[in-house]
């Protein structure tokens, strides 16, 4: 081996390990903290995109991901903590004991759905802090970018300037594609849908689509056979046209709605990056949702 070529070879060796290494709860979180540091950091997903981030194992093979990152990002609100705060004990990495390579970011985002009582068994998975979801929310997609871009600048000051400007041109896109998409979804004129889980929470509430009815009784709780005759009474009364069932979830209730109620369209929608093969974006994932909800207005 010439000198150059060994001196070129430790060069990029070099490089590579200057690159922050960051670890992503979720699949939605590791594509929209790609945009925020592109080539300049690694990232690994940790859940899947079509798993449950509700019920992911802590494996081991998880704990060994974890054990060199700078930084772990999670959405929060409760969504990871049964397995998350497992993995980080087990992963043992110094690193992680300090609180600026932590990052949780649901409670900067003006969180929706937040309970108002004290909340007991009986209520259901339903997290304290409000809802985790806001993976679907452009805006507060755009909003996470920002508080992503200023995190990876305190631990790499010399690339700051470069994640604040990808931060903000991702928030910029995002912020042009909501009024784009509110503009497409208001001419389509679908108001109301039914959900299985309240995934889809925040995007309804950014189009303004009503999403009030859930085929869960409570969340994390099966479809009951009384439940699910509600729901149709439901959807008869106020003339609801799509039923829209979270891929994490089965569609059981969603062929016995269809058996009682031919002509209403059930559609099992994916939820998260990677949540279909093609869906390799957080814009790509909602793109396909407004797609969704414009086919069933028709």
């Amino acid at each position: 081996m010439t000198r150059s070529l060994f001196l070129f070879l430790f060069l990029i060796g070099a490089v590579a390990e200057a690159r922050l290494r960051v670890a992503a709860t979720t699949s939605d979180v590791a594509a929209l903290t790609r945009e925020v540091g592109q080539d300049l950091i690694e990232v690994t997903a940790l859940a899947k995109g079509t798993q449950d981030p509700h019920m992911v194992e802590a494996k081991p093979s998880l704990m060994i991901k974890l054990r060199d990152v700078d930084l772990v990002i999670s959405q929060g609100l409760e969504l990871e903590t049964a397995w998350l705060d497992p993995l980080i004990r087990g992963a043992r990495n110094p690193k992680l004991a300090e609180a600026n390579h932590l990052l949780e970011l649901g409670p900067f985002l003006k969180p929706i759905e937040i309970p108002t009582k004290a909340l007991t068994r009986a209520d259901g998975d339903i997290h304290g802090g409000g809802n985790p979801h806001f993976q679907l929310d452009p805006v507060r997609l755009g909003e996470a970018a920002v508080i992503i871009g200023a995190r990876l600048g305190e631990l790499d000051g010399t690339n700051k300037a470069q994640y604040v400007k990808n931060a903000q041109a991702f928030q910029k896109r995002m912020n042009e594609k909501t009024a784009e998409w509110q503009g497409r979804l208001k001419k389509a004129g679908l108001t109301e849908a039914v959900t299985y889980h309240k995934l889809l929470s925040y995007f309804c509430d950014r189009f303004q689509i009503r999403c009030t009815v859930q085929l869960e009784p409570k969340p994390g709780v099966p479809p009951s056979a009384s439940h699910l005759l509600s729901v149709i009474e439901q959807i008869k009364e106020r003339k609801i046209r799509l039923v829209a069932i979270e891929n994490l979830y089965d569609d059981a209730a969603g062929e016995k709605l269809k058996q009682a109620l031919p002509g209403l369209k059930v559609s099992r929608v994916a939820v998260s990056v990677e949540g279909e093969p093609a869906l390799k974006t957080n814009e790509q994932v909602i793109e396909n949702l407004v797609q969704i909800f414009e086919g069933a207005a028709k």
